[in-house]
């Protein structure tokens, strides 16, 4: 079992989104995730959780962001109930992952838990 943990500035996220558009939340996030952010009253906070989610599992996994592990290979749904839910999409990761998201005004952090299938 290992955990990771990340915190992002909702205003530096904020800032890349309203600079870039759709090409960063396409760069990080799968097409049901802009639905679910893009759904919310403040997408940029929604958007934060969610960065600041995979990096907290690729921590946990122990990879980072990058060769072995790509943005989409995460994807962080909220269930019906609001809680957001994992999944991995890559055939080499056989993981049970548990993700905690969290905000303020000014920042969300994520932790991640990842235990072997």
């Amino acid at each position: 079992m290992e955990i990771g943990v990340d915190i992002v500035e909702i205003a530096r996220i904020r800032a890349v989104y309203e600079r870039s558009g759709k090409a960063f939340m396409n760069k990080v996030l799968t097409a049901a995730e802009i639905e679910q952010c893009l759904a919310k009253p403040d997408p940029a906070v929604s958007l934060a959780g969610r960065f600041a989610a995979k990096e907290a599992i690729s921590k946990a996994l122990g990879s980072g962001i990058g060769h072995k592990l790509g943005w989409h290979s995460i994807e962080v749904l909220n269930n019906e109930a609001g809680k957001p839910e994992v999944t991995l999409h890559a055939p080499h990761l056989s993981y049970r992952v548990s993700i905690s998201i969290s905000h303020d005004r000014h920042s969300a952090v994520a932790m991640a838990l990842v235990q072997p299938l």
